[in-house]
């Protein structure tokens, strides 16, 4: 199984600790989410605007670490309030492994982001680490 590592003084963070917390968990509920870390190479960070609160993951196909604030240039950000991002976390899965439109947390998502209160960046131009991150963050 990768490893999944609290970069040192993230567990300042308390965000950062929560995150590589679930991550963990996650792996542990869902042993085959690990084929996530195994494909994602790379800097993903959330942002949670109303709370000044940021975190990086360094993907390296071996491990995830994470990060207080946000390191070096993310190939992949997300830019919400702490609402949508925890919301993200419990959107409903559909067919292939894609949110299900008509599920009701997926609607809430797919509204931030058309209002603009959720930002994604980078999720095309590096859809394998986008992946990764929402479904090692998944906890459905």
């Amino acid at each position: 199984m990768s490893a999944v590592e609290l970069a040192p003084g993230a567990e300042k963070n308390a965000f950062a600790s929560m995150m590589a917390t679930l991550i963990r968990q996650n792996l542990d509920d869902h042993p085959s989410r690990d084929k996530a870390i195994k494909a994602a190479k790379g800097r993903a960070s959330i942002e949670v605007t109303d709370l000044g609160i940021d975190v990086t993951f360094v993907f390296d196909r071996e491990r995830v670490v994470v990060y207080d604030g946000v390191r070096g240039i993310p190939d992949v950000r997300l830019r919400a309030p702490a609402e949508v991002v925890m919301a993200t976390s419990n959107m409903e899965p559909g067919p292939f492994g894609l949110p299900d439109p008509r599920g009701e947390t997926n609607r809430k998502v797919w509204e931030a982001l058309r209002e603009g209160r959720l930002e994604i960046v980078g999720a095309l131009r590096s859809p394998l680490l986008f992946a990764a991150l929402g479904r090692l963050l998944a906890v459905r």
